[in-house]
């Protein structure tokens, strides 16, 4: 047995709270993942789906109860979908860049050929010309196109079908060669393509795209680098590699701030205050139209946050202890939980044992509440002293109860502090039924410490 208390409360209301935020959090991490998926083109409605799926089972351990698991299985899954997001992102840009890289090798494929022609000095067909010129033209027009050329690099077959201009035009173009493919003809023409500094553009222009980031202020210094001699192509891509660079880094960035303030968005809807809304809507602004403030908003809303997730609890702290002593017959009115966080202690009767009483304080800053056993009367009275003993057992036995209403109702209650019973003399307060009733109010404020 123990006579004064500190403990710590924490109400299956507050764990519920919790969760619900978790959850919050969790559907702003599927959102940040889709879209950004969905930008990329590296989901399917089939991981929609698996997604969806988790999602909802998770919620169901909040009906189950099953409270922790929850908020273990959120973190898992908010951190999955963050790297599952980032390996697509970067899925997408190796396949961007070899986009970049095939559609440059079928250009450079292309105008090989055409310079082969063009040194045996050999008319082609004005619609070949055409696809092989064509800058517009997909990497498979041009690998088609440029499998038409190769035909006619190809050793004639001297039977009767061939016709002597056919014979002409292969002796002039190397008849007598062995035949190439066109994955050999290409592979013989990447040279200049296959430059590192256009490889290092490539993957840069991909991490872009998976980033949502238009390229397009970049489109005129890479046509130009792709125009320079292979010897100067480092010198001149050191600038664009580097902004380039800058872009990803800024794109990351304001990825980062968006995933932060979605999230912050989503705990901030399970809010009912009007600070709460006001900065939802500051937010889904910021989250339309990025701007300078992003990072203040992240830091306006966890200090929103924390302060209501604070003050929520210590609602619910002092609504659980002051309903569990009422059940144990202490007088508890509806002013007393408004008495309590002004004041920051009260005092309850329990008519069974009058001239005694319990003393709350705490709870309001911080989640440390102090409870004790208190004698009600004038201070200057000399007491009994095995009487107050006696009741300090008996709150005890009390506070047992009370613990075990709590944790009934899934919650916990944990001790931190606790003096022996009878270690100091039994508090007494002023008993303020039988004062004035102009001066109740002050003398219960100003109870002593």
């Amino acid at each position: 047995m123990s006579g004064p208390k500190a403990f710590r409360i924490v109400t299956r209301a507050e764990i519920i709270s919790i969760c619900r935020r978790s959850l919050a959090r969790l559907d702003a991490a599927i959102e940040f993942w889709t879209s950004a998926c969905e930008r990329n083109g590296t989901i399917n409605q089939s991981d929609i789906d698996l997604v969806i799926a988790r999602r909802d089972e998770i919620r169901r351990m909040l009906d189950a109860d099953r409270f922790t698991d929850l908020q273990k299985q959120v973190i898992a899954e908010i951190s999955y979908l963050n790297a599952d997001a980032e390996r697509r992102a970067e899925k997408a840009a190796e396949s961007e860049a070899k986009s970049k890289g095939d559609q440059r090798r079928a250009k450079s494929a292309a105008q090989a050929l055409l310079a082969k022609f063009g040194a045996s000095r050999i008319e082609i067909p004005v619609d070949l010309r055409r696809e092989l010129t064509n800058p517009a033209a997909s990497v498979e027009s041009l690998n088609k196109a440029v499998s038409k050329g190769l035909m006619l690099l190809q050793p004639a077959d001297r039977s009767a079908g061939v016709t002597e201009r056919q014979r002409t035009l292969a002796d002039r173009l190397g008849a007598g060669d062995r035949r190439i493919t066109l994955e050999e003809w290409t592979s013989q023409q990447i040279g200049a393509s296959d430059d590192q500094a256009l490889l290092k553009v490539d993957k840069l222009l991909g991490e872009l795209a998976g980033l949502g980031i238009d390229p397009s202020p970049f489109s005129a210094r890479i046509t130009a680098l792709e125009a320079e001699p292979r010897a100067r192509q480092a010198l001149v891509g050191e600038s664009l590699l580097l902004d380039l660079s800058s872009a990803i880094k800024t794109g990351r960035e304001r990825a980062r701030l968006a995933r932060d303030l979605a999230e912050r968005h989503a705990e901030l809807s399970v809010m009912k205050s009007a600070e709460a809304a006001v900065l939802r809507v500051e937010i889904e602004q910021a989250l339309a139209k990025p701007g300078g403030n992003d990072q203040e908003l992240v830091k306006r809303a966890d200090f929103l946050i924390e302060a209501e997730v604070r003050s929520l609890a210590a609602e619910e702290r002092r609504r659980a202890v002051l309903g569990g002593l009422a059940s144990f017959g202490y007088e508890v009115s509806e002013g007393l939980m408004t008495a309590w966080v002004s004041g920051g202690r009260i005092v309850l009767r329990k008519p069974a044992n009058p001239g005694y009483g319990i003393e709350l304080s705490g709870g309001s800053q911080a989640d440390l509440m102090q409870v004790r056993a208190v004698g009600i009367g004038n201070p200057a009275e000399t007491r009994d002293e095995g009487r107050d003993r006696d009741m300090e057992t008996i709150w005890c036995g009390e506070f047992d109860r009370l613990q075990a209403l709590v944790a009934k109702a899934g919650g916990n209650v944990s001790i931190e502090s606790a003096r022996p019973v009878g270690q100091y003399p039994l508090k007494v307060v002023a008993d303020t039924l039988a004062q004035p009733a102009d001066v109740e109010v002050a003398a219960t404020r100003q109870i002593n410490p």
